[in-house]
Parts: C-alpha cells; sequence; structure tokens
C-alpha cells in the first residue's frame, strides 16, 4: 500500500495552495481530484488581503491575474518533487487508524488505497469529507456564521470578444477613431463594480488575464423560481449596461445611444446561486481537517472565498509540518496546535464577514448614514496627495482589520498575536525581495528576528538562549536567526564572513532606492516593519504565516519567550 504524509482532498485554489506551502517545507503530499480538467468556468474570481501576500511568497507574482481560472497553481505542483497531483481520482472512503488513516479512492477504473498520517478536505461545500465523513461520525456541519443572509443571486461568466471594423463594419464608433480596444474598456471598464437600488443589486467586473477578457456578472433575484430563465434575466439586466451616449470623459456621441455588439458576448455560464454566510462547527476531528469552501462560505460582497482558503492553508501548512517532525508529540498537545489553529481561522472567517457584510450594506443599499458620511470623507480626503499619504489604508489593505485570537498559538504577554509587515530588503550582497522570504527555512520553523547588525557576539548570546530551551530544532534552531539592521545605507556595506542564516543581516530598501520592475503599493513604508514589534523591541519569534509569535526587548525576556514556545508544543 502506498503511503505519503499528509491527502488533500480536492485540487481547487485552496488545496493546490497548501500542498505548495508543504512542499516548501520538504513536506509529500498527495492532492486527489475528482474532475479531469481544469474548469474554465470558475466560482471565484476575486482575491482579497494577505492571499496576495502569500501566492507573492510562492513565486506567483507574475501569475495572480491567473488564480482561480488557469492551472498556474497546478503547474507549479506538477514542478515539485514534494507534491503530486492524481486528477480523475474520486475518494469514497477513509478509516481510522491510531496513528493515521487510510484512504479509499478510485482512479482508472480501479479501487486503491493509500495510507497518509493526516487528510485534508478542501473539496468544497459539497465535498465528500465533510458530508460523508464528518458529519455522520462527528456532527461536523455548516452552521450560520456572524449574520444569516441568505439571498438568490444569479451569477454568470462571459468571455468578451472584440468588435473590429472588418466583423462589424456599421458599429458607429469606428467613425469616431476609436480602436477595438479602446470600445472594450469603454464598455467592459476595469476593475469591479458595485450597484445598489434603485435597480437590482449587482456586483460585476473583469477577472482573470486581461488578453482574455473575461466578465463577472452577478445580480441579486430574491424572488427568484424555476420558471424564470436566468438568461434572459441577464441580458435584461445587461442591455441598459452595454449601451453608451457618451466616451470616457462624457463626450456626447453625435449618433445617440449606442449598443455594444451582443453577438461578442458568449456567456460560458448563468445560473441561479443562493449566497449564504455558513462556517463549520468544528474544523478538525482527530487526523482529518477541513480548509476552503469545505469550511465555509460567503456571499460575493467581499471577494473573501478563495482568500480565506489560502489563509486556512497557510496556516495549517507550517502546523502540519511541526506535527510530523515531532514524532513523540502527545495528542494532547497536537489537539491543542490545530485547536489554535482553528480558533484563529474562526477569528479570520469573522473578519472576513464583517467586511463582507459591510459591502454587502453598499451593494443591497442599507448602508448606515454613519458609515454612509465615514466612506465619504475618507474618499474625499483620499484626493489629496498631502492627506492621503498620512491617511490609514482602506480595510482590505494588510493588516487592517486583523485582530488578536484568544488561545491563538502565541504569547499576548509578550505582544504576539499581531501580524508582521512586509518590506523591500536586501542583504549586503544581493538584489533587493521582500521580507516574507525569510521566514522560509527548510529545515525548522519559525524565525527569529534580531533587531541590529550581526556581530558574533549577538549571535553566540540568541544561539545559547535556543540551545539552554531546549526545543526541537524543527521548530526553532541557529538556523532560524534573522538579523535587521534599519539604519544601514545601501553604500556603506562592510563585508560579513560569519552568517547565522543564509541571509545574514538584512536592510531595509526605501521607496526611492527599489528597483524599478519591482511593484510598490501606494504609500509604501519600511515604518511598519518595527513599529508592528512595539517599542524597544529587540528580538521577535514570527511564525511562517506572518504573525508574531513574542516580542522581547532583551535576552532575559527572549528566554521567557522560549519557553512559553516551549510550552505550547509539548503540553
Amino acid at each position: 500500500m502506498e503511503s505519503i504524509p499528509v491527502v488533500i482532498v480536492g485540487a481547487g485554489p485552496a488545496g493546490l495552495t497548501l500542498g505548495l506551502l508543504l512542499a516548501e517545507r520538504g513536506i509529500r503530499s498527495l492532492i486527489l481530484e475528482k474532475e479531469l480538467e481544469i474548469t474554465d468556468d470558475p466560482r471565484g474570481v476575486y482575491l482579497a488581503g494577505d492571499a496576495v501576500r502569500t501566492l507573492w511568497h510562492l513565486g506567483l507574482r507574475d501569475n495572480i491575474s491567473e488564480i482561480g481560472y488557469q492551472s498556474t497553481l497546478r503547474s507549479r505542483v506538477r514542478q515539485s518533487q514534494y507534491c503530486e497531483l492524481r486528477c480523475g481520482a474520486e475518494v469514497v472512503g477513509r478509516q481510522e487508524l491510531e496513528d493515521g488513516l487510510i484512504v479509499d479512492f478510485k482512479s482508472g477504473g480501479q479501487n486503491r488505497q493509500i495510507k497518509c498520517s493526516w487528510m485534508v478536505g478542501a473539496d468544497g461545500k459539497r465535498g465528500v469529507v465533510r458530508k460523508k465523513f464528518l458529519e455522520p461520525t462527528a456532527n461536523i456541519v455548516q452552521e450560520v456564521g456572524l449574520c444569516s443572509y441568505s439571498e438568490t443571486w444569479v451569477a454568470a461568466n462571459l468571455k468578451i470578444r472584440l468588435p473590429t471594423p472588418e466583423t462589424h463594419p456599421d458599429f458607429a464608433l469606428w467613425k469616431a477613431g476609436f480602436t477595438p480596444e479602446r470600445v472594450y474598456d469603454l464598455f467592459w471598464p476595469n476593475d469591479w463594480h458595485f450597484s445598489s437600488p434603485p435597480g437590482k443589486p449587482t456586483a460585476c467586473g473583469r477577472f482573470g488575464a486581461l488578453q482574455d477578457r473575461y466578465w463577472r456578472h452577478e445580480f441579486a433575484e430574491p424572488d427568484w423560481d424555476d420558471s424564470k430563465d436566468a438568461t434572459e434575466l441577464l441580458w435584461q439586466e445587461l442591455r441598459p449596461l452595454l449601451t453608451r451616449d457618451a466616451d470616457e470623459k462624457g463626450h456626447r456621441f453625435p449618433s445617440g445611444k449606442i449598443l455594444f455588439p451582443t453577438d461578442c458576448v458568449e456567456i460560458i455560464r448563468c445560473r441561479p446561486f443562493t449566497f449564504a454566510q455558513k462556517v463549520v462547527n468544528k474544523w478538525f476531528h482527530r487526523r482529518t481537517i477541513l480548509i476552503g469552501d469545505a469550511a465555509h462560505v460567503f456571499p460575493p460582497f467581499g471577494g473573501q472565498g478563495i482568500s480565506c482558503g489560502i489563509r486556512d492553508a497557510e496556516g495549517l501548512a507550517w502546523r502540519l509540518s511541526v506535527l510530523l517532525r515531532l514524532p513523540f508529540i502527545s495528542p494532547t498537545a497536537a489537539n491543542n496546535i490545530l485547536t489554535a489553529w482553528s480558533l484563529e481561522r474562526r477569528q479570520g472567517v469573522d473578519d472576513s464577514t464583517r467586511l463582507t457584510m459591510a459591502n454587502g450594506d453598499l451593494v443591497n443599499g442599507t448602508e448606515a448614514w454613519s458609515k454612509y458620511c465615514m466612506r465619504t470623507v475618507y474618499t474625499l480626503l483620499s484626493t489629496i496627495p498631502l492627506v492621503r499619504s498620512v491617511l490609514p489604508p482602506p480595510p482590505n489593505m494588510d493588516a487592517a482589520g486583523y485582530k488578536r485570537t484568544s488561545q491563538g498559538f502565541f504569547l499576548a504577554d509578550y505582544n504576539g498575536g499581531g501580524k508582521s509587515a512586509q518590506i523591500h530588503v536586501q542583504t549586503e550582497n544581493s538584489a533587493c525581495f521582500l521580507s516574507d522570504q525569510v521566514l522560509s527555512h527548510k529545515n525548522t520553523t519559525l524565525t527569529l528576528l534580531v533587531i541590529g547588525q550581526y556581530s558574533t557576539e549577538e549571535s553566540d548570546t540568541v544561539k545559547g538562549l535556543i540551545k539552554a530551551a531546549d526545543i526541537h530544532p524543527s521548530i526553532i534552531s541557529a538556523e532560524s536567526i534573522v538579523f535587521y539592521c534599519p539604519k544601514r545605507k545601501l553604500d556603506t556595506v562592510d563585508s560579513i564572513s560569519k552568517k547565522p542564516s543564509e541571509y545574514g543581516t538584512i536592510f531595509p530598501v526605501r521607496e526611492t532606492e527599489v528597483q524599478q520592475d519591482d511593484a510598490i503599493l501606494q504609500g509604501y513604508s519600511i515604518r511598519p516593519y518595527l513599529d508592528r514589534l512595539g517599542k524597544g523591541a529587540k528580538y521577535a519569534v514570527i511564525r511562517p504565516d506572518a504573525i508574531i509569535f513574542s516580542v522581547a526587548k532583551n535576552a532575559a525576556e527572549l528566554g521567557h519567550c522560549l519557553e512559553g514556545l516551549k510550552a505550547k508544543v509539548v503540553q
């Protein structure tokens, strides 16, 4: 019988991300996917918040627009020596053992089995792992979360073809000097758009790569019944939106109203969906775990579905690595590690739900007057360059809205639980790279960030504290140590002959120093990297998912932090 540490059921974004993150840590996994081909009709088409940060960390910066509808993640899995994807493999059974599970699946017309230490259900809200295995045996179900929203919407995926003077010679805008690309930009504008009453609440926008010209269009249909025709309703909604009487600057067309050629609109999918917000009452049972839509679902107002699944995977991957590399860990300690993960993820789902429903208030026309005023003032102030530079980021940016989770895997008494910032950094002999890169280590889990220039004395002190704590090296070791020197200038570098890790000392790269081909977000600053650690921070233990485990102001406090870390994994 085959044997592998982790079996992942479902090759959606959450399952594929988990496999890649485990591979980064040298943990082998097998992803079993029932379907033979990837869908060209995705349900989730938007990435929000720090899910993008995770995918950049995996090296997918240039492929972000393809996530969710092309095989970018699958291609990365196939290139990995640690992660295998088998399509056409339908999971049909599961046998629980004392030290793992046996998974029964059908592949190529044959019944097969594989033994694993952990099984992760990433197979969607109707997937077999929860519906067939965990609901009957452990009473794990999806329940209403923070809100009881449940409404029917018609959701459509469209593929747009460019009209040209050759294919549509009578189209009026050619005489106005329009190109096919300009026509597309006028009728199918960039970004996402939300419309609230009067009229039906609507969410629509581009997705995928620009050259593929995909468009998602969703609108509320609360009185839906099966006698209605979803495609007919869609065209009733689309025709007014595809009719223009002015160009981008508001200049009226002499010919009056112009309709975009409807034969250039291909409807890939159009059908009703009942959108709800639900989350499981328990995230794991023994050695079977749920992530992604198998664990939670959202209405379409916040783009949180794929993103939450990716966050589930990011928080779970390093924990599974710890559990697999600590063969003598007690069942109680293992349960505590997964419980802390589930509490943190429930907090994350709740935070995402608040954002989703705030957007839903806008779309459905129920926004409170106070929120409307605050949003309007923020928007107006954002148009002033001097003011914009000091405004806090909007709610969907990085750590905004993130909260510490009670009983999470961190030390709250030592400023743990917050999210570390990401900036551009550089070593004395490297090009600029993103600071999250230093959170990945081949043989250990956590990063111990030392604030200051590297010195042998400081390095020996930290190594001594790690040794005295007697923590398994797969959790923290000398390989974990990274020095961060905030004040060094790029043109005054001294060669460092001894390094505690492959990075040695890293230095911040300011906006004016970043190479032109690197993307810089509006408001980029190196300040949050230290500010989020707190005043007087000298040492910070940071998890692979960028959550701060603890912060210490001196060596004595660091010793206490390491003792607290050990207690978290030996209970």
